[in-house]
């Protein structure tokens, strides 16, 4: 399978520029730490514009609904501040959308700068003429842009969660089955054998009963009909009954009757991937959440391995706690 080519690079033909850049000087060197709560993008404007179509736009795109979760939350948490008290302070956001609107510049520019200011960093600048150019050149790169900050979250729980792994956890796995993983502390098995995995975390909060769990199993690969979201909500369905318990009286299910689960592919170093987002229930009971499920094309073995996140978390925010497991999930190498 060939892998599509990054839609982004279609600018080129309309006349923008889109382009990547490193930090000043040595990458993290003599910088600060960055700062910012997890999901959340400062957005660097006038008040003018953000007050006017631009903010709309901007609101539109970085707060729209997550998709596959049970209730309303933004894909990021947005602030902001105007350009001229863009100070020091605000400088060390790990994650900023900066708009500079001047009559001088020719054309639409966007760049993505990392470690300018502080350490980790993600800058998108975008240097336009005026509003209606921002408009537009919003609305061309929103892909872009979403999918650098989310890729910048995904990093920020990597980098936490290399720093606290269970070692034992994630080399058994790797005898198992072949595959690298990135596994924090407060996980345990609850399944273990050659063909499926089940980890469980217990997460203490308020004295709530919430839980994430990862499930790991791979088929032989025949043909593409197995990257079908037919056959991946079917597999899941399969494996769950079989292996999750949760409730003595009830499996556990893709809850699909009023939000069916979706399916996309992904760019992936190690082959070609379908993620997989929608909402798990029981078959009999109330128990259910989040899922997020990630397929990936194991050539060489010729497998397919998928990791499954989800969660159980009511009348809680859910958004990190799943980003949380697609981290995890999204740090698999194979050996």
């Amino acid at each position: 399978m060939k892998k599509s080519v990054f839609w982004f690079f279609v600018a080129v033909i309309s006349g923008f520029i889109f382009c990547r850049c490193g930090g000043m000087g040595s990458q993290g060197s003599g910088l600060m730490s960055s700062s910012g709560r997890a999901g959340e993008v400062l957005v660097v404007c006038s008040d003018k514009h953000w007050k006017d179509v631009l903010g709309d736009s901007l609101r539109d795109i970085l707060m729209q609904d997550v998709l596959g979760l049970p209730q309303q939350e933004p894909m990021f948490t947005v602030s902001h501040v105007a350009d001229n008290y863009f100070r020091e302070a605000y400088k060390k956001q790990r994650n900023i959308v900066y708009f500079t609107i001047d009559p001088s510049f020719d054309e639409a520019k966007v760049s993505v700068i990392h470690n300018l200011w502080a350490t980790p960093q993600l800058l998108i600048r975008i240097n336009v003429k005026n509003e209606q150019q921002a408009i537009e050149t919003l609305s061309l790169y929103q892909k872009s842009i979403i999918n650098y900050l989310f890729t910048s979250e995904m990093q920020r729980f990597q980098r936490a969660q290399r720093s606290n792994q269970n070692i034992h956890l994630s080399s058994e796995i790797k005898r198992l089955f072949k595959i690298s993983l990135v596994i924090p502390d407060g996980f345990v098995f609850a399944v273990k054998d050659s063909t499926f995995i089940w980890l469980r975390k217990d997460i203490q909060n308020k004295n709530k009963d919430q839980m994430q769990h990862i499930m790991i199993y791979f088929e032989n690969y025949t043909d593409t009909n197995q990257f079908s979201n037919k056959h991946i909500v079917s597999l899941r369905n399969e494996k769950t009954k079989k292996y999750i318990f949760i409730s003595d009286s009830s499996q556990v299910i893709v809850e699909d009757k009023y939000i069916p689960a979706a399916s996309e592919y992904i760019e992936n170093k190690e082959g070609f991937a379908i993620r997989t987002t929608g909402l798990w229930g029981l078959n009999r009971g109330y128990m259910g959440g989040a899922f997020v499920n990630i397929s990936i094309l194991d050539e060489k073995n010729n497998r397919i391995i998928t990791m499954d996140g989800f969660l159980y978390a009511p009348s809680e925010n859910k958004r990190d706690l799943l980003r949380q497991l697609e981290a995890i999930m999204l740090s698999m190498k194979f050996e």
